[in-house]
């Protein structure tokens, strides 16, 4: 099974508030997060 999942910010959201996000690595082959949801979850320290 090859499963390519490309996962929008409103997802990487909950479910780090709900401590699921290591679910997304079990459940894709895949995990595409572009760039933009990416600078939409991050918290930069600077």
């Amino acid at each position: 099974m090859n499963e390519k999942w490309v996962v929008d910010a409103s997802s990487l959201i909950i479910l780090g508030k709900l401590s699921l996000l290591h679910l997304l690595t079990h459940l894709s082959d895949e995990l595409i997060i572009p760039e933009g949801v990416a600078g939409e979850v991050l918290i930069v320290n600077e």
